[in-house]
């Protein structure tokens, strides 16, 4: 009897679109799972490349940025005569606006006490000279190219809506966020801002690596309890925020579906039971005992689950890559390559099936019972 009541479920004109309905959710989650394989991939290889240096930063606590920092500038000679320090450079950092022939950027000046040194110990690269007076300064070259600036360019530039002209004389290169700023010496810059009582950081660096952690403890316990060490280059620890932040996505991303699943699973089995109210009438009055109705409806919505499951899982893998291949296609700077673990495939098949049977239990449980209490009709 219950192969004939599969039959006769399984051809209800609703079944087709109820299996398209959860196909296309658990595709969904099957194409998002994809891609974020892709982004822990890339960023599993960015936390294996070397560290490029031991390099701390001081600054404020309550800072928000570099620029809204500030600390004494005494502070430096206390890290400078720090025997296992092998630089440290106070720098100050404001915001200016530069007019251009191609108009107006908002840019980053950079002061600091020693150019070159500055320079030096970034391994950079020069087109020109350092700069020395308070009418010249050093120009990054990503901000260069960006402005079309070069060496001898008059530069009018905005601070603190007070006017001032500067005479380019280097184009510097130091693959750090000083390409995209005006870099000149500290006590110029303060000249400019009128301002010699506070620094926005020290910039340090350590000389045996191994003794980083002991060489940071000693100079914290000398600081004030205003200002805190900031590691920087920690491509480890920023990879691993990234992977996190995205798991933590995954994770809500995936309960809002499969809420979803449910919920579709929960109409799809009532709208079945109402269309076969009188072909489950004529199984009960056949002799059908209660726990076979409830288990032939549960049995039948797993069926039409696993079956939009892994249809939902091969849309979302074969969506997924030929939507990447499209892209590389059109932007070849594009590199993205989708792909599905076979353990994720058989957890999202689970949780599908789970969900789906959360959403037949009610509906099934209680069809039974109106079944066993009332007369076919």
């Amino acid at each position: 009897m219950q192969p004939l009541a599969f039959k006769m479920l399984f051809r209800k004109k609703g079944t087709a679109s109820a299996i398209l309905a959860i196909a296309l959710l658990v595709a969904l989650t099957t194409s998002v799972n994809s891609l974020v394989n892709n982004i822990n991939s890339q960023t599993s290889v960015l936390s294996e490349l070397p560290s490029i240096g031991q390099t701390y930063l001081i600054t404020s606590k309550n800072s928000t940025s570099l620029s809204d920092s500030q600390i004494d500038p005494a502070l430096i000679n206390q890290i400078k005569n720090n025997s296992n320090v092998n630089y440290a450079a106070s720098q100050q950092i404001i915001q200016a606006t530069l007019t251009t022939k191609l108009g107006n950027y908002t840019v980053n000046i950079l002061g600091v006490d020693n150019v070159r040194a500055y320079f030096d110990n970034d391994g950079a690269s020069i087109s020109g000279s350092v700069s020395q007076n308070q009418s010249e300064t050093d120009v990054g070259i990503i901000l260069a190219n960006l402005a079309s600036i070069n060496i001898n360019s008059s530069l009018t530039v905005t601070i603190y809506n007070k006017i001032t002209q500067l005479n380019v004389v280097g184009i510097s290169r130091t693959t750090k966020q000083s390409d995209t700023e005006l870099i000149m010496p500290l006590k110029n810059l303060q000249a400019l801002t009128k301002n010699n009582h506070t620094i926005s950081f020290i910039e340090f660096s350590i000389k045996d690596f191994s003794t980083d952690n002991k060489t940071i403890a000693s100079i914290t316990q000398t600081l004030p309890s205003d200002v805190k060490i900031t590691k920087v280059q920690q491509i480890q620890t920023f990879a691993q925020d990234i992977n996190n932040q995205t798991i933590n996505f995954i994770n809500v991303w995936s309960i809002a579906v499969y809420i979803v699943i449910t919920a579709a699973s929960y109409i799809i089995t009532t709208r079945m039971i109402n269309e076969a109210k009188y072909d489950l009438y004529m199984l009960r009055a056949l002799g059908a005992k209660k726990k076979t109705t409830i288990s032939l409806i549960i049995l039948h919505t797993l069926i039409i689950g696993f079956i939009s499951s892994i249809i939902g899982v091969a849309i979302g893998i074969v969506g997924t890559q030929i939507a990447a291949t499209g892209v590389r296609w059109l932007w070849s700077s594009f590199a993205i390559a989708p792909f599905l673990q076979p353990s994720q495939a058989l957890e999202i098949l689970s949780l599908a099936l789970a969900s789906c049977l959360t959403g037949c239990i009610y509906p099934a449980m209680k069809t039974a019972q109106k079944l066993a209490t009332e007369n076919p009709e």
